[in-house]
């Protein structure tokens, strides 16, 4: 597909949700993240992709850690060229399969990104990673990068194998053929190299009457990861529907050692994997360990529609509880081939109670894909679940508040004097407001 399939829909802003047994706290809030969805509208050479998954190369998952750190960006169907600045056009524009890019720090910095794609020629840009499998050997094949993980100096993938199926409707003439495995080493300045990764066949492709396949999220459940409750697995998700295998960290890479939730164990039977209910095609499962929430597992997604959701889970395996909407794309347009899907969470880079949540855009239309550079690219926003966080706000709103911000008690900001400390949802807690640095 040109992968120009994103889910634009109203944004009502911030939607509150009403207090129930096992629904979200009615502190649930959500809003843009002006900066970072700034940080990926560009106008030469990467200039827009969908398939965003983010990765802690330093292999610590959980929030506030980030600062020091680098972050590996993968992204699918990716457009390389020039956007007309006068039109937003694309100009010269070149489809690669998959891209990808790494941020310095957890601050959304134009200055500290670089975007990373394959090609000798600067003018024949090419895919970070083409297949060569056995099973690909002489096929037309691509590779859309699915989710991934750092561990002891290498960069773990699970990237889709794709191959054209011209029965399928405009927009989405394609099929999954398999999962591989990319291993990733990292150089001595921490970086991906690239030129060195390993690909492997894997089994994590069924293809029975209802195919299914793993690698659309995974929760790296160990202590090194940041884990509030580790076990030392590595819990893999998988669609379409939504499935989940484990495996222990130190065998990831042996597939004979991978156990597939069936309703009621783990079993070494893909074919017995058994559906954790409603999931979209891309997602992100989150543990949150302080809050409203404490204790359970946050599944965020987004079929190909224009509503958010999440879903409460007691262990990475579920039972995972009823769809909550939270978020209403305001880009979404069928009429105009305008769609959003692909939602997700990216722990790493979220801090002090608020969660950093992407979702994707594209259009059905080649046509439209290329008149407008603003279409094919992420969407951010700042998720929070607790009242506390009102205090301060997102990181963005912090940002443009002045000194001595003071939670009011009604849902919004107001200025005055700080008279003591609140804890977040990841546990920090917070200094009195006029002590607050500036930016956070």
């Amino acid at each position: 597909m040109n992968r120009t399939i994103s889910v634009c829909a109203l944004c009502l802003g911030c939607l509150n949700f009403a207090a129930a047994a096992d629904a979200l706290p009615p502190d649930t809030h959500v809003e843009k993240a002006d900066s970072w969805s700034a940080l990926f509208r560009r106008s030469e050479g990467w200039t827009g992709a969908d398939g965003i998954f983010s990765i802690p190369l330093s292999g610590y998952e959980g929030p506030g850690h980030a600062a020091e750190g680098k972050t590996l960006f993968v992204f699918s169907d990716t457009f390389i060229g020039h956007v007309d600045s006068s039109t937003g056009a694309r100009k010269n524009a070149v489809l690669i399969n998959n891209s990808l890019a790494v941020l310095e720090g957890d601050q959304p910095d134009p200055a500290r990104i670089r975007f990373l794609w394959g090609g000798t020629d600067k003018a024949a840009p090419a895919a970070a990673f083409v297949p060569d499998l056995p099973s690909t050997a002489g096929k037309q094949a691509w590779y859309w990068l699915q989710d991934g993980f750092a561990r002891n100096g290498f960069v773990y993938d699970l990237p889709i194998v794709m191959a054209r199926d011209t029965a399928g409707a405009p927009g989405f003439q394609f099929k999954v053929t398999g999962v591989a495995l990319l291993k990733i080493p990292l150089d001595s300045n921490g970086d991906p190299d690239l030129a060195h990764a390993v690909q492997r066949e894997t089994p994590l492709f069924h293809a029975g009457a209802k195919p299914f396949y793993f690698g659309c999220d995974i929760f790296v459940n160990t202590r090194a990861a940041g884990a509030p409750d580790p076990d030392d697995s590595v819990y893999v998700y998988g669609r379409d529907g939504l499935y989940v295998a484990r495996v222990q960290a130190d065998e990831f890479e042996d597939f004979s050692k991978w156990r597939y939730w069936d309703g009621q164990g783990w079993n070494e039977d893909i074919a017995k994997s058994a559906s954790l209910g409603l999931g979209g095609p891309e997602l992100s499962v989150i543990a949150i360990d302080a809050g409203a929430l404490r204790g359970k597992y946050l599944l965020t997604t987004m079929g190909l529609e224009n509503k958010l959701f999440v879903r409460i889970g007691d262990s990475p395996a579920g039972p995972f509880g009823d769809r909550h909407d939270v978020y209403v794309a305001p880009e979404w347009s069928p009429a105009d081939s305008i769609v959003t899907y692909n939602a997700k969470a990216h722990p790493s880079l979220s801090r002090d109670g608020n969660w950093l949540v992407t979702y994707n855009v594209n259009t059905t239309s080649w046509a439209r894909d290329l008149a407008d550079a603003d279409i094919y690219r992420p969407r951010f926003l700042w998720m929070r679940f607790d009242p506390a966080e009102a205090l301060f706000g997102t990181p963005e709103t912090r940002a443009r508040t002045r000194a001595g911000a003071v939670w009011n008690g009604s849902g919004s900001i107001g200025f005055g004097q700080a008279s003591g400390a609140v804890r977040g949802t990841d546990g920090r807690r917070w200094p009195p407001a006029q002590s607050m640095p500036a930016g956070r």
